[in-house]
């Protein structure tokens, strides 16, 4: 009887979060974006470029709010499994064992995208930080090419 009641409680929590993703996905088409990743790519009509420094703020936000997500939807499939584990029901630990993977690749799967995009801009960030000092390092050899000059 525990079981029975564990198995729902697992589908229906499966089932939540699978609706919730789908609810998601379908909710953000058609409307106007709200995430970084939709006005980096410029697909906001009426608004400027963001510079670099704010998408990289606003994809750090998103991504740090997908992983609390994550974690609070791993946190309760693991504290079902442990009960699941205590009440000595083996096969619905192994079925949360691939609920927890499943969950898993698809978190790393939305994720992916984003962590990329970062690093691109984290690569033009310190490019540009790099050019800038460069740029004072041959005005000031200009500038003291000139005061040997004067001396």
């Amino acid at each position: 009887m525990k079981k029975m009641g564990l198995l729902v409680v697992v589908a229906s929590l499966s089932l939540s979060l699978a609706a919730f993703a789908a609810e998601t996905s379908a909710s953000n088409q058609g409307k106007a974006p709200t995430g970084p990743t939709e006005v980096a790519k410029g697909k906001v009509r009426g608004v400027g470029r963001v510079d670099p420094a704010t998408q990289q703020k606003m994809l750090t936000e998103q991504l740090a709010t997908f992983q609390k997500e994550h974690q609070a939807a791993l946190g309760e499939l693991q504290a079902i499994k442990t009960l699941a584990v205590k009440e000595k029901a083996t096969e619905t630990a192994t079925a949360l064992d691939k609920l927890i993977a499943k969950h898993e690749q698809a978190f790393q799967k939305r994720v992916e995208p984003l962590q990329q995009r970062l690093k691109k801009l984290e690569a033009v960030s310190k490019q540009g930080a790099d050019a800038a000092p460069g740029a004072t390092d041959k005005a000031a050899k200009k500038g003291m090419r000139k005061s040997k000059a004067n001396n």
